[in-house]
């Protein structure tokens, strides 16, 4: 199954933040992302959802041949080395498969629920498995990775609802629609618009500050990566929070020069608080 082979920097807004890790971690974090950028793109991509489904589960055979240690390809054999450098767990990486395997039928989430737990499985898995590569295996550093990860993918899918719906997904809530008084397919601009993309972003935002309250400021110093993506997001979270209506206009998206001034803002947090004592208590 190909894997594929473009440039990160244009795919990725992990990007910037990628290049704060030493080049061990940052080559296994590139194998990560590359592995769920050709699953994403099985379920996403052109054919029939038949069509996709088979190559989702050759896609799978080569994955579980790869934890077996027969890898199948080039990109396998790195992962392994990948997988076995820094100790994965499999199941952070199964759900991913489990995750991008529901986007093969339409999707109409009805209540939040669905929605928090397929962010767990598309962003939390990742989340999980980068946070081995970082070094981080205790309970907090799975909240933290599981919850940051949950900010990542509301935050995106509030930003993408155009694209999603044009692919047959409804990733936010009906319950949502519903108590905002707004048509999921027909919403208009407006001050229930606004509200209701509000809403969603402050959920969000709910999980990223559980991810900061899990962790002290001493060791998500020693995240700076994961710092990096999350001020990133926090960029465009507020683009979304101050300007609702372009939801519906289109995707938003960062400059590059945006992201380099967040992930050099977390960067320098990050090495403050390695070395000062900081309440844990004075914000994200």
């Amino acid at each position: 199954m190909p894997i594929p082979q473009g440039s990160l920097e244009r795919k990725t807004s992990f990007f910037l933040p990628l290049l704060l890790l030493d080049s061990p971690r940052r080559k296994g974090l590139e194998l990560l992302y590359r592995f769920c950028w050709a699953a994403d793109d099985l379920a996403d991509g052109p054919g029939s959802p038949a069509e996709k489904r088979s190559r989702l589960k050759a896609f799978q055979r080569d994955f579980e041949s790869c934890l077996r240690g027969r890898p199948s390809g080039g990109f396998w054999r790195d992962f392994g080395a990948a997988v076995g450098s820094f100790r994965l767990s499999p199941g952070p990486l199964r759900a991913i498969l489990v995750g991008v395997t529901r986007d093969l039928k339409p999707i109409h989430f009805k209540r939040f629920s669905e929605l928090h737990s397929y962010a767990l499985q598309v962003a939390g898995g990742p989340g999980l498995a980068a946070m081995e590569i970082f070094g981080g295996r205790t309970p907090a550093h799975r909240r933290y990775a599981e919850n940051l990860g949950v900010y990542l993918q509301i935050t995106n899918i509030t930003r993408d609802f155009l694209e999603d719906r044009s692919l047959g997904r409804q990733y936010l809530p009906l319950e949502d629609f519903k108590s905002h008084g707004i048509d999921p397919h027909h919403p208009v601009p407006g001050t229930a618009w606004d509200f209701f993309v509000r809403f969603q972003l402050d959920r969000a935002r709910s999980h990223w500050d559980a991810a900061c309250a899990a962790l002290p400021k001493r060791e998500r110093g020693r995240l700076a990566t994961a710092e990096g993506i999350a001020a990133v997001y926090g960029v465009l979270h507020r683009k979304l929070w101050w300007h609702p209506g372009r939801v519906l206009e289109g995707k938003v998206s960062l400059s590059r020069r945006e992201k380099a001034f967040a992930t050099l803002g977390a960067a320098a947090r990050c090495a403050v608080w390695r070395v000062k004592p900081i309440p844990d208590d004075c914000g994200c």
